[in-house]
């Protein structure tokens, strides 16, 4: 169903639908400006406040950043009318998002020990990752408990996810009972453009299975590139999506990159599963894409509250995927100003011409 609007769902249409919910939906919306056509911001963490025995080292990658930092951006994102959801949550156009929010999706990377950390007394860590968002939800209730969790399984070349041996069962069944995802990050963190359609497999299905005997219920169905490194070609590529290696199937709904910027929302037409973009957490980056998306200069994501309706503005309307939204509501509001029509020119009045004596 396509529903098309003049500027800013206007009282003509307004009257129009009023008998329907679609045109209670487009009225409560006209306000936001919705736009499910705008850049969603994909983060990537990693270690948050870790020390070293020179004491805590925050470096220019953001691989390390402190606490306060972390809380500060969540301070910004709250104010921003950001809304957090897990990865798996805006991969169809059925984005479920409060009207007038952005979504935005936390992602931590490696399992590092300051994503989830118990002291000796058998609390939470206050400064781990998981302690910081459920801080921030029990102060804000309406800041869902929603973060991606891209995991390492013990082996060689890791540690114990969350660095706590005996303690990583507990905690990934932790972050499943709340709400939060458990997902794919490999099985030894090598770069995936040295490995061949084998060894992709393996790294896929190990980690499965190392998180799923622990905790069954994690979904383990988006996955994100160590180090950002693709495979060597499309065929390798796809070989991370869906696979079968030592009696374990996977299956990845997308493939997260790293380091880049915003990533396109699904009904876009130029989204693709194989290249969801992050956003670093190096110093003042994070910052300044909040500012930035909220300063107009790049549009955001804007829900119009329906995860059944996609809310465009005109100048969108051409990027928008009919065959991905088949069946969907489209309401498409005009969101430039028309131009004033210009006064019709009278027509010059014709003069006679006075007699001479030689007419």
């Amino acid at each position: 169903m396509r529903t098309s609007c003049v500027p800013l769902f206007s009282a003509v249409i307004s009257i129009a639908l009023m008998g329907n919910a679609l045109g209670q939906a487009a009225i409560k919306a006209r306000s936001f400006h919705p736009n499910e056509l705008g850049s969603i911001p994909v983060l990537m963490y990693h270690a948050i406040g870790a020390h070293s025995s020179r004491g805590a080292r925050y470096d220019k990658h953001g691989l390390n950043i402190s606490p306060e930092t972390l809380r500060k951006q969540l301070d910004m994102m709250y104010a921003a009318n950001w809304y957090p959801v897990n990865m798996r949550d805006i991969l169809t156009p059925t984005i479920n998002v409060p009207l007038g929010k952005t979504p935005v999706v936390l992602t931590f990377d490696d399992a590092r020990g300051t994503q989830f950390s118990y002291l000796p007394n058998g609390t939470m860590d206050p400064d781990c990752a998981v302690a910081i968002l459920e801080e921030f939800h029990a102060k804000h209730p309406d800041w869902p408990l929603k973060a991606s969790f891209y995991v390492l399984p013990r082996s060689k070349y890791n540690p114990t996810p969350f660095y706590q041996p005996g303690l990583e069962t507990k905690k990934l069944n932790y972050l499943v009972q709340k709400g939060y995802e458990v997902a794919n990050h490999s099985t030894s963190h090598r770069m995936m453009r040295t490995l061949n359609a084998e060894q992709l497999r393996w790294e896929m299905a190990e980690c499965v299975r190392y998180v799923k005997s622990r905790a069954a219920g994690a979904t383990m169905d988006t996955m994100a590139l160590p180090g950002g490194s693709t495979p060597r070609t499309t065929e390798l590529m796809n070989t991370l999506l869906n696979g079968t290696e030592g009696g374990t199937s996977y299956h990845n709904l997308c493939i997260l990159r790293a380091w880049g910027d915003t990533t396109l929302p699904p009904a876009h037409k130029r989204f693709d599963i194989k290249e969801i973009k992050r956003i670093g957490s190096e110093p003042g980056y994070i910052e300044g894409w909040i500012k930035h998306l909220s300063s107009g200069e790049e549009k955001p994501f804007i829900s119009d509250g329906d995860p059944n309706m996609i809310t465009i503005p005109k100048s969108r309307e051409k990027y928008l995927d009919t065959a991905r939204t088949v069946g969907m509501k489209i309401v498409v509001w005009e969101d430039k100003t028309p131009k004033p029509a210009k006064p019709l020119e009278e027509e010059p009045k014709k003069h006679k011409k006075k007699k001479t004596k030689d007419s």
